[in-house]
C-alpha cells in the first residue's frame, strides 16, 4: 500500500487533485475536512467540545454549529486556533489511522489522505510521500471569496493564517501547480506517479 499525503493552502485545488487520483488512477481517498465536518454535526465529538468551550452562542437556532462564526474565531484569534488544533488533531489522527488500517486490510494499492494542515499537525510520518498543491494567490482569493461568500480581506486573513505556499512546497516531495486546467493537472499527476510502484 502506497500512501500519499495531499496538502496545500485553502482553496488551492486539493480536492480536484484528489478527484483525479481517485477517478483516473484508482486511489482510495479520505478528505480530513469532510471528517471534521461530520464530527462537528450535532452529537459529534467535536460539536460537544466546541459548544462546551465557546458556549451556546456558537449554535444556530436550528441546533447546528455556526461554522461561519467558528471560522471567524479561528482565523482572527491565534490562541483559539491553537486550542482548536490541539483538540481536533489527535481525534482526526485516530480517524486517519483507522482508515489506513482498513485500507491495508483490504489490500488497497494507492491511498490518498487530503490533509490541509498536514505539516502543522505533524502528520508527516503517516505517508510514503507528501504532495503539495499550490496556485496563484489571486486565484486562491477569488475562489475563496466565491466559495465561502467572504470579502477580499476575510479571504486574505484566512490565507495568511496558514503556512505559506512556499514553505509547504519546500517541505513536500511533489509539487502540483494548479493553473485551472484539468489536462495540465493530469499530466503533472501522471509524471509524479509513473516511477512509483504500488
Amino acid at each position: 500500500m502506497y500512501i500519499i499525503g495531499l496538502t496545500g493552502g485553502i482553496s488551492c485545488g486539493k480536492s480536484a487533485v484528489a478527484e483525479i487520483l481517485r477517478r483516473r488512477f484508482g486511489a482510495v481517498t479520505l478528505d480530513i475536512d469532510k471528517v471534521t465536518r461530520w464530527l462537528l454535526k450535532p452529537g459529534g465529538i467535536l460539536f460537544e467540545i466546541y459548544v462546551q468551550h465557546f458556549g451556546k452562542y456558537v449554535v444556530t437556532p436550528e441546533g447546528s454549529l455556526n461554522r461561519k462564526l467558528i471560522g471567524e474565531i479561528i482565523f482572527n484569534h491565534p490562541d483559539e486556533r491553537e486550542w482548536i488544533n490541539s483538540v481536533a488533531h489527535p481525534i482526526l489522527l485516530n480517524k486517519a489511522r483507522d482508515f489506513l488500517v482498513e485500507c491495508s486490510e483490504v489490500g488497497m494499492p494507492l491511498v490518498v489522505l487530503e490533509v490541509p494542515l498536514l505539516f502543522e499537525a505533524g502528520w508527516e510520518h503517516l505517508f510514503d510521500e507528501i504532495w503539495a498543491v499550490y496556485t496563484k494567490k489571486s486565484f486562491q482569493v477569488i475562489r475563496l471569496m466565491t466559495r465561502d461568500h467572504l470579502t477580499r480581506q476575510q479571504a486574505l486573513t484566512r490565507i495568511k493564517a496558514q503556512m505559506s505556499a512556499e514553505e509547504v512546497c519546500r517541505r513536500a516531495d511533489v509539487k502540483i501547480k494548479n493553473v485551472g486546467n484539468y489536462a495540465t493537472i493530469c499530466r503533472q499527476i501522471f509524471k509524479a506517479l509513473r516511477k512509483r510502484t504500488f
